[in-house]
């Protein structure tokens, strides 16, 4: 070691474990480290340095190249492969040696070395190898801290999201239309993260009449979500002025609005909501019990199918309208459809028809596939059909999970005949 006329450099305290099998060469070491202030520990070989550097929370080495058994080279490789578990803690790693060839170097740094010293060693070099070693533990541990709270905040962020999804799942229907309703319905509705910009619902807007939804918020995520939260409780008929209308001769009455005056309140009231950037695409419609007549509309949405008992699927095929929440004083018009006993009326998102297969390249589910499926289950329960969908689902996606590229919805409404006069009609 070549001592320095020169005062030692100063540098924060460090525990600092010497690695070397010269006895010599260790007492030097400990002399100029303590000399500089630090806490200074010793082994005699790689092995003994393993178990010392848990011990005493180690925060630098120097360790020599050659010793006998584990070389300096192996203590590094191993001490990198153990801070693998252990990602807030980093040990600085200075290899000592004579070997000064490229080779060596590059054998060092893939070993996992952040610095090397030349023997004989000089102390003034050693103070600025440990000032930059210092300054690389500072930032580790500064990254270390800021992970920390960057881990908690993904976690309160996380509950939160967990907690919209569960609220997200409340909205869904939990019924039928009631045990006097010729209907039976069913849905599926898989989100792509746990909550979803997908929504849909059916409820009964009076004795005779069913209304029901299917939407699809542009975009995914949170944002999406809560516009789609938003819009299910403008959707809602115990809380919405779009479902219903004041009657003309006693306005302590309600009507029930024309599906195409219920998307126009929708619409307006997205554009005085200011988040007419999230437009969205939706299917709403009036089915009358009491003689199947459907009356649609559809804002941009999917083309919704009619199954029909003898297991011909129809599509229908209308120009639609535009997406809500885009444009103001937009204009719907009315789809109307008669159901027969037995037809099923099939709702979707753009989940399905455009989710891809990686095994085919991509290939898309595509509206043919949707229609065979809804012809091969034209009399298995809509509740059977719907499950089954899902698994049918979840293979074409190649997924184990619930986890889609997009969010997945479906309902599907089967009529089966005019409903049961109210009573005292």
């Amino acid at each position: 070691m070549t001592l320095s006329a020169l005062p030692p450099a100063a540098a924060p305290p460090l525990p600092i474990l010497i690695v070397d099998d010269q006895p010599l060469q260790r007492t030097l070491l400990r002399r100029a480290l303590g000399r500089m202030g630090h806490q200074v520990f010793e082994a005699t070989s790689g092995e003994q340095a393993l178990e010392l550097i848990d011990h005493h929370q180690v925060q630098l080495i120097v360790s020599d190249w050659v010793m006998d058994g584990m070389d300096g080279v192996e203590l590094c490789r191993r001490l990198r492969l153990r801070s693998r578990d252990d990602e807030a803690r980093y040990v600085y790693f200075i290899l000592m040696s004579s070997r000064d060839t490229r080779e060596d170097l590059i054998t060092g740094i893939q070993a996992g070395a952040d610095d090397f010293l030349r023997k004989p060693i000089d102390v003034d070099e050693l103070a600025v190898r440990l000032r930059s070693g210092q300054r690389v533990l500072d930032l580790q541990a500064g990254l270390a801290r800021r992970n920390h709270l960057l881990g908690q905040a993904y976690e309160r962020i996380q509950h939160d999201i967990d907690a919209a999804g569960v609220f997200q799942l409340s909205l869904l229907p939990t019924d039928g239309a009631g045990d006097d309703a010729p209907v039976d319905l069913s849905w599926l509705f898989l989100p792509s993260n746990q909550v979803s910009g997908d929504a849909l619902n059916h409820f009964r807007l009076d004795h005779d009449h069913l209304g029901f939804y299917v939407l699809d918020v542009a975009g995914h995520g949170v944002a999406s979500a809560m516009v789609a939260m938003i819009v299910t409780q403008y959707l809602n008929p115990r809380l919405s002025g779009c479902l219903y209308r004041q009657a003309q001769i006693d306005p302590r009455q309600l009507v029930i609005n024309d599906p195409a005056d219920a998307m126009r309140a929708l619409n307006d009231q997205l554009l005085r909501q200011g988040i007419g950037s999230n437009y969205l695409t939706c299917l709403y419609g009036v089915l009358d019990l009491r003689n199947g007549r459907v009356r649609l509309v559809r804002a941009g949405h999917t083309l919704p199918l009619i199954g029909h008992a003898d297991g011909s699927v129809e599509v229908i095929d209308d120009e639609g309208d535009f997406p809500l929440g885009l444009i103001e004083d937009t204009t719907f018009h009315v789809i109307e459809r008669t159901l027969a006993p037995g037809a099923r009326l099939c709702l979707y998102s753009d989940g399905i028809t455009e989710c891809e297969n990686p095994a085919r390249d991509g290939e898309q589910f595509g509206l043919e596939r949707l229609r065979a499926f809804l012809a091969a289950q034209a009399h298995a329960p809509v509740a059977q059909a719907t499950a089954r969908f899902a698994d049918v689902m979840r293979e074409w996606a190649g997924q184990t999970t619930r986890s889609f590229a997009d969010d997945v919805s479906m309902l599907l409404i089967e009529y089966s005949g005019p409903v049961p006069p109210a009573p005292g009609e």
